[in-house]
């Protein structure tokens, strides 16, 4: 990782930027003939699968379009632990606003055996506003990392058994940051830093796609690792008397740029139609989160820290199983489990990640001429996720928890 300040020497920690957990899961996009969050590596029954397996075009006999979008409400709320926490403020404000993840895929033969597709996807997006006046105001008010991702693909039928594809990822990264400052002059109000930083960066998939028979298919991919330069201003107010001067003898500067990375992933799956006309499908991930880390900016002293995360490659898995209706409905339940990227010990509260199980059901529905509707209901419980920040003279300790850590998140997806 890469820190710099244009203009002087900066004395800083190592950066890296998290992306997010379920990044690799492409746990936002909803898959027709599939059950919810699962059937991701091998279900290859919509132009979803140009961006979870790109070998599954080859599948789709004709031109086909998805778009679907996610809509997800958290119930929890951080509380300090009182008996811990050094500063003033007591607990944040807590932000359950409602997220929205829009998508959009496209596929289209060239051939009999090419294949092209394109996605626009949010691959992951994490956030926090914790409010200006908390106890934790010293290390994180507000946080935000979105990526957009504009991926083409191809793939390439073999055989009648196998298929291979392979994709460039094209990666637009934002990260935005607000953090008071404590300008150390009894009685003064807090100072204020922003800071907004973006970049461009690229990876690529190589997958395959394997027809055992025509009721049974395995769905493998891999999706090499990122490195984006993201770099932006540090925007400082109400500086107060320390700060200015560290400002003016260049100890600190107004500018930052961090080399981030988008780790690599696995997944695997397994796809089967049962005879009585519904369907099993499994996944199992691996994702190198152990490159991942956080551009949460904030002052600590006379140093910019960037948080400095201390993660874990993780292992993650779904389940998925549809069954038949009538009139052209197919109902679907599916469960997933991620494993927590982060010791208890390393947890920041820019992103208190932890370990994250859901459930769900869902309804598909065929509208005939190859236009379907899928709808899906999730409960996610993402986990407490402790925090314990220690001690820092300018900062203070915070320490807390997360209670009635739930999720409701409704899908859904109009193929066409």
């Amino acid at each position: 990782m890469v820190v710099e300040k244009w203009g002087g020497t900066m004395r800083c920690a190592s950066v890296r930027v998290c992306v997010g957990v379920l990044a690799g899961l492409a746990a936002s996009s909803v898959m027709a003939g599939s059950a919810g969050f699962a059937g991701i590596a091998a279900s290859a029954n919509s132009a979803e699968t140009a961006s979870d397996n790109p070998a599954g075009m080859s599948r789709l006999p004709e031109a086909t379009s998805t778009v679907s979008v996610l809509l997800g409400a958290g119930l929890g709320s951080f509380e300090v632990d009182k008996g811990k926490t050094t500063t003033s403020g007591g607990d944040p404000n807590n932000d359950i606003s409602p997220v929205l993840v829009p998508q959009a895929y496209y596929v289209r033969p060239l051939t009999d055996s090419l294949h092209a597709g394109i996605s626009l996807t949010i691959p992951s997006g994490f956030g926090s506003d914790y409010g200006s006046d908390w106890a934790g105001r010293y290390y994180s008010d507000s946080y935000s990392l979105v990526y957009v991702a504009v991926t083409p693909a191809l793939s390439w039928r073999i055989n009648e058994q196998w298929s291979v594809g392979a994709s460039v990822g094209i990666n637009y990264i934002s990260s935005e940051s607000e953090v008071a400052i404590n300008t150390l002059v009894p009685g003064a109000s807090d100072g204020r830093l922003k800071a907004d930083l973006d970049g461009v960066g690229t990876n690529f998939g190589l997958s395959m796609l394997w027809e055992m028979t025509p009721k049974t298919r395995f769905g493998l991919v891999y999706t090499s690792e990122a490195k984006t330069d993201i770099d932006g201003k540090l925007k400082f107010s109400n500086q107060g008397p320390v700060l200015v001067d560290l400002l003016n003898r260049g100890v600190i500067g107004d500018k930052v740029k961090v080399e981030q990375v988008m780790p690599q992933h696995i997944i695997g799956g397994v796809y089967h139609d049962l005879d009585t006309g519904g369907f099993i499908t499994a996944d199992i991930a691996w994702i190198e989160f152990s490159k991942f880390g956080a551009a949460s900016v904030s002052l600590d002293g006379d140093k910019i820290d960037v948080d400095d995360g201390t993660y874990n490659n993780i292992w993650a898995g779904t389940l998925g199983y549809g069954f038949p209706a009538i009139d052209g409905l197919r109902y679907t339940l599916d469960a997933f489990y991620v494993q927590s990227p982060v010791d208890d010990s390393k947890r920041t509260l820019a992103l208190p990640l932890d370990r994250i199980w859901g459930v769900g059901a869902g309804v598909q529905v065929d509208r005939g001429d190859l236009k379907s509707v899928d709808l899906n209901l999730h409960l996610v419980d993402f986990g407490k996720a402790p925090v314990d920040t220690g001690p820092s003279a300018a900062r203070g300790r915070v320490a807390g928890e997360t209670e009635h850590p739930y999720a409701l998140v409704l899908s859904g997806a109009y193929h066409f």
